[in-house]
């Protein structure tokens, strides 16, 4: 079967049943699988899995053909190696996608370690007090074109933690940066949003600890998930945002999956996704959220009740 799935990327496959268009390293469309007016269907970067953020409809290559067919594992496998499918040329990654990821794997090459820096700063303002990991990093960098931060800031160097997100085969494929002020808290924005990403983000991680095989800790935030290891989880990963959580791929050593989500009804709304997602991958899931009042697992470790 993984011979299968080598052989034929989701793209080609899915491309000739739906309209994929290239978007920022990945392809995207309406699903087939419910009535989706905007597109939620995403085929990662890697050409091997699919995900939708609609209905929350995931898999590889055989799956979709299960799906889409309505046919058994075997019968998908057998039409697919009998070349009965209409499939098609995948469409092509952007120039900008790749200048996208270059340039974030640049960034965080040219980033330092946390120790001693405003990054390390901010999170021990929010409590956590457990040793940093190395997928954390420091950079003064210049805000995004356009954003809140650089309208409240111009388009100065700021302090930024630098987050890797590292992608469904370990590798690094992309960047999440958190702009701060010198003393360690949250750069002003005129809309509030300081943290960025770039690069392929929708099926990466970032790997605040190890993966384990039992009760791997996801959460939506490096906030959150390290918070959730200070009250004693022994290992977890973020998302670059909630709604990369369903997404997440996960190594086949991880057999059951504990996601830690926000208790507002958004935050709800992304854990139960991701917790369909990882059951759809053949996992375990339970979902857990703050039970003290408080808004997300990083207001919680802090004692601030919503």
């Amino acid at each position: 079967m993984q011979a299968i799935r080598q052989a034929h990327p989701v793209g080609t496959v899915a491309g000739a049943v739906m309209h994929l268009r290239p978007k920022q390293g990945e392809l995207v469309g309406c699903c087939p699988f419910h009535k989706d007016r905007t597109p939620s269907f995403y085929v990662f970067a890697d050409g091997k899995r699919w995900h939708c953020f609609g209905c929350a409809a995931t898999g590889d290559v055989l799956d979709f053909v299960q799906r889409y067919y309505s046919l058994s594992m075997r019968k998908a496998a057998e039409h697919l190696c009998g070349g009965s499918l209409p499939v098609v040329e995948a469409p092509k990654v952007t120039a900008k996608a790749e200048r996208d990821n270059a340039y974030a794997l640049d960034l965080w090459r040219s980033a330092i370690a946390i120790d001693g820096t405003p990054a390390e700063a901010y999170l021990r303002r929010r409590g956590i007090t457990i040793d940093l990991p190395s997928s954390l990093r420091f950079a003064r960098l210049k805000p995004p074109k356009e954003s809140g931060v650089a309208e409240a800031n111009g388009r100065v160097l700021l302090p930024a933690m630098v987050a890797l997100v590292s992608g469904a085969d370990g590798e690094p494929a992309g960047i999440q940066r958190t702009f701060l002020r010198d003393d360690g808290r949250k750069a002003a924005a005129a809309d509030g949003k300081v943290k960025f990403s770039l690069g392929n983000l929708r099926c990466g991680a970032i790997h605040l600890g190890p993966a384990l095989a039992r009760d791997m800790v996801l959460s939506g935030s490096v906030e959150d998930a390290l918070s959730l290891m200070e009250m004693g989880a022994p290992s977890a990963w973020a998302g670059a945002g909630e709604g990369n959580l369903a997404g997440m791929q996960l190594p086949p050593l991880v057999e059951s999956v504990v996601i830690g989500g926000d208790a507002d009804a958004e935050g709800r709304r992304h854990a139960e996704n991701a917790a369909t997602a990882v059951v759809a991958s053949g996992r375990t899931a339970r979902i857990i959220y703050p039970d003290d009042g408080a808004k997300d697992w990083n207001e919680s470790l802090m004692g601030v009740a919503a």
